[in-house]
């Protein structure tokens, strides 16, 4: 397996700044020297990394480079509870998909996660914390024990044994500081009433700014503008949401309501959490070879694997995700994972499943192999390190993505047989084991417009919380009169946010201006397809970078 490496030296001094504020990213991504390893956020190294990005600034003028080591300052500058926490989780996660049960990396691995419990709770525990933070620390610490606990059940070692021990009680006592006693699981039936009772300002109003602009790239001029955009986009697609959820109540005879519709859709078209995965590799095989003709080119080399959401990462993983592994090598690939435990906000049936698949696969997998293997853009070395900047342009896609494909089976439905090719019929008899073919293409319409509320509320419930203009509790109960969507569907998908500060609006404000710079190049004469496949094989820099790009190519 052969290593992507830096092209100069400016590079190499990126790369490994890079590779000390995330170990894990360098070790998942190829980097095998990084094992075993998690940043320790001494005030000592961060001075260390912060005075070599003050020192390589002065050296280069390169967008590229100036927008990643921006970006990775603010990661260094932003201090809250719950993060090494849940760093510590995913980075024992990607140990064991990367290799399996290595004792001496998990071993490595766990001093070094006790070693930057020590230093987070030294500098952080004499603060006054928010409810909301505090909360999400306590949910934090109950996935690291859940992960602790797993390991400790494969691993026949027992010096790697009784260090997961040791974490395990040192993770009990860094939860006792920011401890909220009623916390047992972190759902919604136990946190949304302590929200009730004692939500309030979460203390972010300070550095939020500095997270959008620097940390994720956002080109929208301040936190006013996203909110904004948020609440026209709500307002214009919310009535577009009704119309179909309507029409689907009419043929199921409940009320015209998103949250008694979504329930109607559940139960018709249920899908039991034994046969989800079955349901998904079959849908999977017969939408690739429609979306590789008509959305976007997938690379011959791509690799994803499809996965249950393990107990302890269902905390982290509310309906579905995935991570890319070996991204700097020539052998890159993708886990994607599906929750089917109903307390987190699983998906609820087929429908809801097909939007998950084409989020997932035909957004951040797709980009992130088609980048990694250079199949539609060639990528330089820095734009393949993934930062917070990774997320709008990511995410953009596949938001955006979705709305293709819900285009797309209306237009196969509506298509006289004469239109279509083989591989389209044969994707619509799949379709037509979920139900009947227009009424499968209404389920798909109201899925993806429920989806598109959602992310559209992410961004304002971003803004507004973190700019302590609504308290997450008051967000959460405007967000369900506003949309009729349930209190729990909104909590599910705006409270996971509160522990990735900035990313909530990341969907639609890149996914939107996809669109618009997409319709410049179709109107160019450009094709759709190679339009795609261009956009989701740049890599992932900043965000202002990588429409700059899609521009220029609209346009040339």
């Amino acid at each position: 397996m052969a290593l992507k490496v830096p092209a100069n030296d400016i590079e190499k001094e990126i790369f490994e700044i890079w590779a000390a504020i995330s170990p894990n990213k360098a070790f998942g991504e190829g980097y095998s020297e990084y094992a075993g390893k998690i940043f320790v956020p001494t005030e000592e190294n961060e001075a260390r990394l912060k005075s070599r990005i003050v020192e390589i600034r002065k050296r280069t003028d390169d967008e590229v480079y100036l927008r990643h080591l921006d970006s990775m300052e603010v990661d260094i500058d932003f201090h809250e509870p719950y993060r090494v926490p849940d760093a510590a989780t995913w980075g024992f996660f990607g140990h064991i998909i990367k290799e399996g049960v290595n004792e001496e990396h998990l071993t490595s691995f766990t001093n070094s996660v006790m070693d930057a419990m020590d230093a987070a709770k030294a500098e952080l525990s004499g603060k006054e914390w928010s409810t909301e933070v505090k909360v999400v620390t306590v949910n934090n610490c109950i996935g690291l024990l859940a992960m602790a606990k797993a390991v400790r059940g494969m691993t026949q070692s027992s010096e790697l044994g009784s260090k997961l021990l040791d974490l395990e009680k040192l993770t009990a006592e860094y939860r006792k500081p920011f401890d909220v006693p009623e916390i047992e699981q972190g759902n919604f039936d136990e946190v949304y009433p302590i929200l009730e009772k004692r939500g309030g300002d979460i203390g972010r109003k300070q550095i939020y700014p500095r997270i959008l602009k620097e940390q994720y790239g956002y080109t929208e001029k301040d936190a006013g503008e996203v909110e904004a955009k948020g609440l026209k986009w709500l307002d214009d697609e919310l009535p577009l949401l009704n119309e179909v959820a309507s029409r689907i109540a009419k043929r199921c005879g409940c009320d015209p309501t998103p949250e008694a519709v979504a329930g109607a859709i559940s139960k018709m078209r249920a899908v039991k959490g034994d046969e989800l995965l079955k349901f998904l590799h079959g849908f999977r095989k017969a939408v690739h070879p429609v979306m590789q003709n008509r959305i976007v080119r997938v690379n011959p080399n791509y690799n994803t694997k499809i996965m249950e959401t393990p107990e302890y990462l269902l905390n982290q993983i509310s309906t579905a995700a995935m991570s890319t592994y070996d991204s700097l090598t020539d052998d890159q690939f993708n886990v994607f994972f599906v929750t089917t435990d109903p307390r987190y906000a699983a998906p609820a049936g087929k429908p809801d499943l097909t939007q998950t698949l084409i989020h997932e696969e035909y957004g951040h997998c797709v980009h992130f192999s088609n980048s990694s293997f250079g199949y539609g853009a060639k990528p330089g070395f820095v734009e393949m390190l993934s930062t917070r900047l990774a997320l709008p342009v990511s995410d953009g896609i596949s938001f955006y993505r979705e709305l293709e494909f819900m285009r797309l089976l209306r237009k196969l439905v509506e298509s006289p047989n004469s239109e279509l090719g083989g591989e389209d019929m044969e994707f619509l008899k799949f379709v037509e084991t979920i139900g009947p073919l227009d009424e499968v293409a209404d389920e798909v319409e109201f899925i993806v417009r429920e989806w598109r509320i959602l992310r559209f509320l992410r961004a304002i419930g971003d803004t507004r919380i973190n700019m302590h203009k609504q308290s997450l509790y008051e967000f959460i109960n405007w967000a369900h009169e506003k949309t009729g969507l349930s209190k729990k569907m909104v909590f599910s998908q705006i409270f996971i946010f509160q522990a990735m500060v900035g990313y909530a609006p990341c969907y639609s404000m890149a996914g939107e201006r996809l669109r618009e710079i997409q319709e410049t190049a179709v109107a160019n004469g450009k094709d759709v397809v190679d339009f795609n496949t261009y956009a989701c094989s740049l890599g992932v820099p900043a965000r202002e970078i990588w429409e700059k790009k899609l521009v220029e190519w609209a346009n040339g």
